[in-house]
């Protein structure tokens, strides 16, 4: 079976990022840093989705581009540390918003907040043209005390103060019991400060609290991965696609956990599925389709992905046992398809 080792990935939308040559101020080296971005107008209100997030390098180069989720979200993987800029336009935005920032090697995720004009007559709810936002009955009553305690828990996100950011979500949830989006984030946040078991209870609850919480359902469903229980994982994950159907996380977790189920022809699907989409990062659903081929006997179809897979990460995690795998098939060491 897969020897998945992965690193955590915080909440975020759908993953827009393509790759480019180092940019003028950009370093050679290179870094593995998620970008947290949230879109918001001048009052904290979530700006909403469907607004558009362009990351520009420091000549001005486009290195990324994404569209805000309902709580207005989006989320980038910078691979070369350096200066950068974040440009916001949409449907509810007037004119656009622009945010400075610099990527450095120690870095492991940042939070970033672009605060946004409205634009006359448009809201959060608006952003897409013929639908409104989806909101649980829970969110709607959430007093403004524990929503100040979770804009301070985000602001020390933003600024690396992990401890502090779980404490003001702690506190939001002790105002506010039923705040599913504060025990998401606080588990994210135990993570950060190494607590796993806080963590798994604060995901757990999130998750119970809220079924259409797709953060909670696939940070849970990560931890199900790493203690082997893939069964509930590819469950958590499938339900977490019904609300985010192209989130390329969800779906490289879910090709993990269907490969690790002997679901093969379900990991194939589904690495297929992100191989469609831009999805820099997650090179690891090569690794996964060439297993699924190597177990089904198509040894051709597995050696292209293993190749895929180190042209588009010859250093990652699982090269090794890419070219381990590619070796094996070289020398006629094939498996037999189970």
């Amino acid at each position: 079976m897969l020897r998945i080792i992965s690193r955590w990935l915080v909440p975020g939308l759908l993953l827009l990022v393509v790759g480019s040559a180092p940019a003028q101020g950009q370093s050679d080296r290179t870094t593995n840093v998620d970008l947290q971005v949230r879109v918001i107008f001048q009052d904290d209100r979530a700006a909403g989705d469907q607004i558009r997030v362009e990351l520009i390098t420091g000549n001005g180069t486009k290195a990324g581009e994404a569209f805000t989720d309902r709580e207005g979200r989006a989320s980038f993987r910078v691979t070369r540390p350096g200066p950068y800029e974040l440009r916001v336009s949409g449907i509810p935005v007037e004119g656009s918003a622009e945010a400075s920032l610099r990527i450095d090697d120690m870095d492991k995720n940042r939070m970033v907040f672009v605060r946004v004009k409205p634009k006359a007559g448009a809201t959060a709810a608006t952003s897409k043209p013929g639908t409104s936002a989806v909101t649980s009955a829970n969110e709607l009553r959430i007093p403004a005390d524990a929503q100040k305690a979770f804009h301070k828990g985000m602001e020390a996100w933003q600024h690396n103060d992990y401890a502090h950011a779980a404490e003001q979500f702690e506190k939001a949830i002790a105002l506010y019991p039923a705040y599913d989006t504060a025990y998401n984030n606080l588990g994210v946040m135990y993570i950060q400060i190494n607590e796993p078991e806080k963590a798994r209870a604060a995901f757990e609850k999130s998750v119970a609290l809220n079924d259409k919480n797709a953060d909670a359902d696939r940070n849970l469903a990560r931890m199900l991965i790493h203690d082997g229980n893939f069964a509930r994982a590819e469950g958590l994950l499938q339900k977490s696609l019904l609300v985010e159907p192209l989130n390329p996380v969800t779906l490289t977790l879910l090709s993990v956990a269907e490969i690790e189920t002997g679901n093969y022809d379900g990991a194939l699907a589904t690495a297929r599925k992100t191989h469609q989409l831009p999805h820099e990062g997650y090179s690891l659903v090569h690794y996964v389709a060439g297993q699924a081929y190597e177990h089904k006997g198509q040894f051709q179809d597995a050696f292209a992905e293993y190749e895929t897979y180190l042209q588009e990460s010859p250093s990652g995690t699982e090269a090794p046992q890419v070219r381990s795998a590619l070796a094996r098939l070289n020398a006629g060491n094939q498996p037999q398809p189970q």
